[in-house]
């Protein structure tokens, strides 16, 4: 009997002892997850406000929810209206992390979290009974719906600390800090602008230590999908810039409160701001940046002239000037006209996008080269061209099409002229020259009007040279007068234009095979030998065209991948992401075969020797996107960094912060110093 005394005792000790260190619900029942209510204190005796912590332990690989958890998953609801002495009760949100689950990106919580409950009581001096309803999600491979019922007794009596203590205090260090001046942050700003299309959420901070590996979280009571957010750090790492990028249609509200946690490394802090959607248009931005952008179309427009694609076309202009050339109020005229030609074809390319862009149609520079009908008309034009020039024929086609072809206007009539300029701005769009990429970029990504501003300025910088030659036409005293030279002048402009037909004919084999270039051929010589010997050249003409431009429809002609990006993986079927997390250095190179610049880029730098055993000394792992066809994967990936053109180069290091954007022009030395700068920070 003593015995049985001495046990109970013991028990009753043990009881006690418990009950004084530790203080929960018990855990709710499931497989790959339980929750459970936890307490600090054993008691209450002298407060009004406490804090109780909702515990998770899942299993494995098994994750929760944040408050903006994306499209994948909802947050966790807790009903505590069958609570007693409870007056407010308030979640409180740990920093997330964000993953992918099931192909969607998602943000929460995974293994063990404790989300702090912030409780207000009506009535220190009476005991409390938390009692909650919890509904919540878990995602792995599948998603599985929970549920518990909780309940946790605090009696009112002398405070003590439960084993919970530390696990819910070390919780509530490591919540986002709200007061900015005790923060590891000096300053923030965030804006919120709209055009048609999207709506950008643009936040401004900056830190009193440098950032080393920076989030950026989002969280609005209507919901959102997780994006990732564009992160651009100052050259010291203290100025961080964060560009969140949405649809405009998932956004309604023009008003509303927006919470940001910025977080790096174990710091973060949360910030609430009332935001309004604010129109972008030209006063929205200091007049001297809108005009240095102006500066920098008008610059852009101007190097176009420059560019191969564009050679064509001028040496068609420089051949009727040089015809000309004892007529110089016909070439001030003429050049005058085909000024006006390029700036309204810029206006017409420019309306054409915003149209696409009303239409839900993603726009992009350069893209009616992804058209193969559009680059079949581009090829029978300059093959009509280039064969005028060597004599072979005269272009004999119905009157009613005579517009379109330039070589047949009369000399009396300007319509030749404004066609030549028409062209050339149809040519010049495979071509991204320098500071073309910047004025395309804010284009974009503006209001119509500002948009069609800044396309007439890159047609007024391209007209440039025209306007010059119209208003000093006695320039052309400085050219070799009219002489038999022409004739060799003429075969070698030809031989421009028979190059630019190559180039065509080598971007249509992405859509056709060599078959298609060879019936074409046949095509040709065809015509050519009908109209030799009969009289009936409009009719055959028809037919020629007809049977041309019917060729796409037969299965015979449909391409055949014959390309080698020996050593590249193809972005359209990877993980960038997950490449990128497994691998010190990632560079992505958006490439097409119908952007020139992009061609010059790959032969003078990307296939070079020295940069290749560079690529392959510092394991680099090279990622090309082709753009040649559409692609939504790509202009998607574009879109991420606010890209509507290409070249596109970009480079990622997995111990770096920020990636970085290399310029459309690209040199062995910009890589060289980009790829130190990653690897100094291993």
């Amino acid at each position: 009997m003593l015995r049985l005394i001495k046990y109970l005792f013991f028990i009753i000790v043990i009881f006690s002892f418990t009950s004084l260190w530790a203080l929960q619900s018990d855990w709710s029942s499931g497989n790959e997850s339980q929750v459970r209510l936890i307490s600090p204190i054993s008691h209450n005796d002298s407060s009004k406000n406490i804090y109780v912590g909702l515990e998770y332990q899942l299993q494995k690989g098994w994750k929760t929810y944040w408050q903006s958890p994306g499209d994948g998953g909802f947050p966790q609801e807790i009903i505590w209206k069958n609570s007693t002495n409870i007056k407010s009760l308030e979640i409180l949100w740990p920093t997330p992390e964000q993953f992918e689950i099931l192909g969607i990106q998602s943000v929460g919580y995974a293994n063990h979290v404790i989300f702090p409950l912030h409780l207000t009581l009506e009535d220190f001096s009476q005991p409390t009974l938390v009692v909650l309803d919890v509904t919540y999600l878990t995602c792995k491979d599948i998603c599985i719906p929970g549920s518990a019922h909780l309940e946790l007794f605090i009696p009112v009596g002398e405070k003590l600390l439960t084993a919970h203590s530390h696990n819910i205090e070390k919780t509530l260090s490591q919540l986002p800090e709200r007061n900015l001046q005790i923060s590891f942050l000096k300053n923030i700003d965030i804006k919120s602008f709209a055009n048609e299309k999207t709506v950008s959420f643009i936040a401004k901070v900056d830190a009193k230590e440098f950032f080393e590996n920076p989030k950026v979280f989002l969280h609005t009571d209507f919901g959102l999908p997780v994006i990732e957010p564009i992160i651009s750090l100052s050259a010291n790492a203290k100025h961080l810039e964060a560009t969140f990028i949405f649809n405009k249609k998932l956004i309604n509200a023009k008003q509303f409160d927006a919470q940001f946690i910025i977080a790096d490394n174990n710091r973060s802090f949360l910030f609430t701001v009332p935001l309004e959607v604010e129109t972008s248009n030209v006063s929205k931005y200091p007049m001297s940046s809108f005009f240095i952008i102006i500066m920098i179309a008008l610059l852009g427009g101007l190097i176009l002239n420059g560019m191969p694609c564009v050679l064509p076309v001028l040496s068609i202009k420089i051949l009727s000037m040089l015809q000309h050339i004892e007529h110089p109020s016909s070439i001030r005229m003429s050049f005058m006209v085909t000024s006006f030609g390029i700036v309204c074809s810029f206006g017409l390319l420019a309306f054409f996008f915003v149209l696409l862009r009303h239409l839900g149609v993603s726009v992009g520079w350069g893209m009616q080269f992804q058209q193969p009908i559009f680059l079949m008309i581009i090829a029978f034009v300059l093959a009509f061209f280039s064969f005028n020039l060597f004599g072979l024929f005269e272009i004999s086609i119905p009157r009613f099409m005579s517009a379109g072809i330039i070589n047949q206007i009369p000399k009396n009539n300007y319509t030749r002229d404004f066609f030549n300029g028409f062209f050339a701005t149809l040519m010049a769009t495979p071509c991204s020259a320098p500071f073309v990429g910047t004025a395309l970029t804010f284009a974009f990504t503006q209001s119509s009007m500002i948009m069609i501003v800044i396309f007439v300025a890159m047609g007024v910088g391209m007209a440039l040279p025209y306007l010059f030659v119209s208003l000093f036409p006695q320039l052309i005293k400085f050219f070799p007068q009219p002489g038999p030279w022409m004739k060799y002048l003429k075969y070698f402009l030809g031989c421009l234009l028979v190059a630019t037909l190559v180039w065509i004919g080598n971007v249509l084999l992405n859509h056709f095979n060599y078959y298609f270039i060879t019936v074409t051929i046949i095509l040709l010589i065809g015509y050519l030998s009908l109209i030799y010997f009969f009289k009936y050249k409009t009719f055959i003409f028809i037919i020629t065209l007809v049977i041309f431009f019917s060729l796409p429809n037969f299965a015979v002609f449909k391409s055949v991948n014959l390309k080698d990006d020996s050593g590249w993986l193809d972005l359209t079927t990877i993980n960038l992401k997950q490449l990128i997390s497994q691998n010190d250095i990632v560079f992505v190179d958006i490439t097409a075969d119908w952007c020139a610049t992009c061609q010059f880029n790959k032969i003078n730098v990307l296939q070079k020797k020295s940069i290749q055993e560079l690529f392959s000394k510092n394991n680099v792992f090279k990622v090309r996107g082709d753009w040649t066809k559409p692609s939504s994967a790509i202009e998607s990936f574009l879109q991420q960094y606010q890209r509507f053109g290409i070249p596109f180069n970009i480079v990622y290091g997995k111990n770096y912060p920020r990636e970085i954007i290399l310029s459309e022009l690209l040199s062995e030395k910009k890589i060289i110093e980009a790829l130190n700068t990653l690897l100094l920070n291993e």
